[in-house]
């Protein structure tokens, strides 16, 4: 009989531990209500990072970098190195469904945080995180441009992105795969000569991948 007492009293505890996490506090109600966000989807998301909702920073327009103290109309949550990715996958269609994009960035914490923003079309991500290859002279608008050019032929999501890389998933793969190839390794020379070696392995890793992660370092 105590040990049955003792199990209830824990059981009781951890309902109530786990759902003080998928609550959203003040401060994050007063966030979503000026953004008018959808609370079911915020409340989703702090329910799989289990950590407190923030505002996203506005980006520099010329240097790209995060602002400590200008916002953009957005949300973002702390997640990890293992499991951002995954989350972004798994929630990126039910939230574009209800007129929202997933992704995930780096941010000045530190850590791979996940971010929210209002918008259907998946460019407006990078339109945000003015993401440029500014080592190889690429403005952020020339990235825009290329992704863009691939967008119109293949489709794409944006799984993740920062000041100077994206991770893209493709909807269909391009027929010329060697083309393509050729194209990625022109546009991002660090796909190969500071990952997979050669354009062979470029061709085989998009496949595999269905997608391409792209970096200027």
């Amino acid at each position: 009989m105590k040990a049955k007492l003792i199990l209830l009293t824990m059981g009781i505890f951890s309902f109530f531990g786990c759902s003080n996490k998928t609550e959203l506090t003040k401060t994050e109600e007063s966030i979503i209500t000026k953004l008018n966000f959808d609370k079911s989807l915020v409340l989703e998301l702090k329910a799989e990072t289990t950590k407190n909702i923030f505002q996203l920073p506005a980006i520099d327009s010329d240097t790209g970098e995060e602002l400590d103290k200008e916002t953009f109309e957005g949300i973002y949550s702390e997640s990890n190195e293992k499991d951002a990715e995954k989350l972004v996958r798994k929630l990126k269609q039910k939230f574009k469904e209800k007129g929202y994009l997933i992704f995930y960035l780096e941010g000045l914490n530190g850590k791979k945080n996940i971010g929210i923003i209002k918008g259907i079309d998946e460019l407006d991500i990078l339109r945000y995180r003015k993401t440029d290859g500014i080592n190889y002279d690429l403005e952020s608008e020339d990235v825009l441009k290329k992704i863009s050019e691939w967008n119109t032929k293949f489709g794409v999501k944006i799984i993740g992105c920062n000041q100077d890389y994206i991770q893209i998933e493709f909807d269909k793969l391009p027929q010329n795969m060697e083309e393509f190839a050729k194209e990625v390794y022109a546009f991002c020379p660090d796909s190969v000569d500071q990952g997979v070696g050669d354009i062979k392995s470029l061709e085989e890793y998009i496949k595999q991948d269905k997608g391409i992660w792209l970096w200027w370092d």
